[in-house]
C-alpha cells in the first residue's frame, strides 16, 4: 500500500502548489508522479531495493529521490513544508465540485476557512454571499458538492477497496494452515461503493492466522484480536477489515450469508422456511437439526431448488424469482472480452505510444484495440488537429503492417460541444474505424440542453458509441441532468452504443441506467479509457458493472472477433 500513500503525497503536493499559482508544469509533473505510483506494477519499496523503479518511465532523479525519502523515513520534507502552508482541511476544501484552487486560497486566506465543515456553515449562513465572484447558483452548487461528497462517507470506491482485499487475501494466503480465503459482503458483489472490507478464511491454525492479520504492515489500529474473528483499521484510507475463520463443511453458507444483500438472504431463509429448513451461516439444516448442506454456495442454492444466484445480481431485483424458474441470464465474464476500444497515447493525453499500447493489450490475450486519441477541444489532454490524426493514423496503419497478432483500429474520442456538434471535421471521421462521441464540458447545462447535445451527435450518423454517457465522477461529480428515455431511445434509432468505461471512479453506466437502456435493445461497449498500459487491467471493474446490469456476452460488441465487431462498426448492427 506504499504506492497508495506516495499516490496521496504527490496528488496533494500537486493540488498545494495549483492553490499556489506555481509552475502548471511542476504540477503537471507531480500529477503525473500520483498516477504512475498508482499504475506501478509492485510494492515500490521493493522495486527501490531491487533496482527495477529507476527504470519506470516518468521517474527522474527528483521524483526517484523523493521517493526514496519516503520509503527510508515514512515521510516526504516537500508535502510536509507545504501542508505547513495550506492544511489538509483547504485539500478537502478544494475536492468540492465547483471550488477551484484561487476559490480555496481566497476562502482560506482572507476568511480562514479552512475545513469543508466551515465551508458548509458559511454557504448556510448566508455568509458567502458578500464575497466577489460568490453567485446565488456557485453557492448552490457547493452546498451540493458537499452532499455529494457526504453521501458516500465512510465509504470506499470498489477500485480502491478491491486492490486492498486482494492484497491482504495474498499475504494471508502465505500463513500456514490456510485452506482457502475468500472475499464476502459488497465487495464481493461489486458494489460501487464498498463500507468494509468481509474475508473469509478455513485454516487448520486460525491462531497463527490471526496473529498474522493483526500484525500486517498496513495496520493502523486493532478494533479486535481473537481466535475466529479479528478486525482492524487500515493506514491511510481508514478501511475497516473483519477476517472471520470458519469451518470447511460451512464455507458455502456463510459465504452466502455474509455476501448479502441482506433483502437477498431474507427471501432465502424464506424459502428455507416453506421447506422446512433452517439456513443460517453454519449451514441449511432439516428438522432434526441434521446439516444437510453449507459446504459449498451451489448446495446451498440447489437444495432450496434454486439456481445458483451470481454475487453480483443478489440484491433482490428478480433473481431469486427466476433462479426459481432456472432461467437466469448467463452473465457476461472478463474472458468474453475480445478488444479494448478506448484508450489514449502520448499523441493526446496517454503515457504510451501506440505500439506499446498494442502489445500491452496482446499480452493480455485481446484480438484488437481502438487508439481514442481526444479531439482537438480538449486543450488540457493535447487534443489532435485533423492534421495530429491524420499522422495517428499512418502511424496505426504502419503497426498494422507489422505483423502484430493484434488488430489496431484508428478511433477518436471526439468531444460533443455544446450545441451537439462534433470537434471534428466530419470527413476525418468518416475515415476513421471508431467513433466515440463524448462529452467534456458545460456539465451544468441545463437538461434539455445536454439531452439535445447527445442526441445531435448521434444524429450525425458518425458516432459508434457514446462515452462515459452520464459524465460522474463517484464522489467528485454527479451524472448531469438528462432524459435518458430520450437519449437512449435515439441511440436505439441509430444503432449507437453505449460505453460502460471501466476507469474505478467512473463506472459509467452504472448498473440501473445499463438494465434501463438494455430494456430499449441497445448495446454496449465495455472499455478501461486507459492512458496506461497498466490500466487496461481495470476491465474487471467494467465487466463487474456489466454483471451487476444483467448483461451477457451478446449485449456487448467487443465481445465478437474481429471480422464481427468490424462488420457492426461498418453498419451490419
Amino acid at each position: 500500500m506504499v504506492n497508495e500513500e506516495l499516490s496521496h503525497i504527490f496528488s496533494d503536493v500537486a493540488d498545494i502548489l495549483e492553490i499556489k499559482n506555481e509552475n502548471p508544469f511542476r504540477i503537471r509533473a507531480y500529477r503525473r508522479a500520483a498516477q504512475i505510483m498508482e499504475d506501478l506494477p509492485d510494492d515500490a519499496g521493493v522495486m527501490l531495493a531491487d533496482g527495477r523503479l529507476k527504470q519506470v518511465p516518468g521517474i527522474g532523479k527528483d521524483l526517484y529521490t523523493r521517493i526514496e525519502e519516503y520509503i527510508h523515513t515514512g515521510r516526504m520534507a516537500v508535502h510536509d513544508e507545504l501542508l505547513q502552508e495550506f492544511p489538509q482541511g483547504v485539500l478537502d476544501i478544494l475536492a468540492i465540485p465547483g471550488v477551484g484552487p484561487k476559490t480555496a486560497k481566497l476562502l482560506f486566506e482572507t476568511y480562514g476557512i479552512d475545513s469543508v465543515e466551515k465551508l458548509g456553515a458559511s454557504a448556510e449562513s448566508g455568509a458567502l454571499q458578500g464575497i466577489k465572484g460568490f453567485k446565488e447558483k456557485t453557492i448552490a452548487n457547493i452546498l451540493k458538492g458537499i452532499a455529494l461528497k457526504k453521501s458516500i462517507q465512510g465509504r470506499f470506491p470498489l477500485g480502491t477497496a478491491l486492490p486492498i482485499g486482494e492484497m491482504i487475501i495474498q499475504e494471508l494466503g502465505k500463513v500456514r494452515g490456510v485452506r482457502s480465503l475468500e472475499l464476502a459482503g459488497s465487495i464481493r458483489r461489486r458494489k460501487e461503493t464498498v463500507g468494509d472490507i468481509d474475508i473469509l478464511v478455513v485454516s487448520d491454525e486460525p491462531g497463527p492466522l490471526m496473529d498474522a492479520f493483526v500484525r500486517l504492515k498496513d495496520i493502523e489500529r486493532v478494533l479486535s484480536h481473537g481466535p475466529t474473528r479479528s478486525s482492524a483499521i487500515l493506514k491511510n484510507t481508514h478501511l475497516q477489515v473483519d477476517v472471520r475463520v470458519v469451518e470447511k463443511d460451512s464455507l458455502g453458507a456463510a459465504l452466502a450469508y455474509f455476501t448479502g444483500s441482506k433483502t437477498h438472504n431474507i427471501k432465502l431463509r424464506e424459502i428455507a422456511v416453506k421447506k422446512g429448513y433452517k439456513l443460517n451461516e453454519y449451514g441449511v439444516f432439516d428438522m432434526n437439526g441434521r446439516k444437510i448442506a453449507g459446504a459449498t454456495e451451489e448446495d446451498v442454492y440447489d437444495i432450496l431448488g434454486l439456481q445458483f444466484v451470481p454475487p453480483e445480481i443478489r440484491e433482490d431485483q428478480g433473481e431469486i424469482e427466476m433462479a426459481l424458474e432456472r432461467n437466469l441470464p448467463r452473465l457476461i465474464g472478463l474472458a468474453d472480452i475480445r478488444g479494448d476500444v478506448h484508450m489514449h497515447t502520448v499523441a493526446s493525453d496517454g503515457n504510451s505510444t501506440v505500439g506499446q499500447m498494442a502489445l500491452s493489450a496482446q499480452a493480455l490475450g485481446y484480438a484488437y484495440i481502438a487508439i481514442t486519441d481526444h479531439s482537438q477541444s480538449l486543450g488540457v489532454a493535447h487534443g489532435l488537429t485533423p492534421q495530429r490524426l491524420e499522422l495517428e493514423i499512418r502511424e496505426i496503419e504502419a503497426f498494422n503492417r507489422t505483423g502484430a497478432r493484434i488488430k489496431v483500429l484508428s478511433g477518436m474520442e471526439v468531444d460533443i460541444l455544446a450545441d451537439g456538434s462534433l470537434d471534428m471535421d466530419s470527413g476525418m471521421l468518416g475515415r476513421l474505424d471508431i467513433v466515440i462521441g463524448s462529452i467534456h464540458s458545460g456539465f451544468r447545462q441545463s437538461k434539455e440542453q445536454i439531452t439535445g447535445r447527445m442526441i445531435r451527435a448521434m444524429e450525425t450518423g458518425l458516432v459508434d458509441c457514446i462515452g462515459h454517457p452520464s459524465g460522474r465522477l463517484i464522489g467528485e461529480r454527479d451524472a448531469y441532468d438528462a432524459d435518458w428515455d430520450a437519449v437512449f431511445s435515439a441511440a436505439q434509432k441509430y444503432r449507437v452504443a453505449m460505453e460502460i468505461n471501466s476507469y474505478p471512479l467512473r463506472l459509467d453506466l452504472t448498473d440501473t441506467m445499463i438494465k434501463k437502456a438494455r430494456s430499449k435493445g441497445l448495446k454496449f461497449m465495455i472499455t478501461t479509457d486507459s492512458h496506461d498500459p497498466k490500466q487496461m487491467r481495470y476491465m474487471n471493474y467494467g465487466v463487474s458493472v456489466a454483471r451487476r446490469g444483467w448483461l451477457e456476452k451478446d449485449d456487448v460488441v467487443n465481445t465478437q472477433e474481429f471480422k464481427h465487431f468490424t462488420g457492426w462498426l461498418k453498419g451490419d448492427r
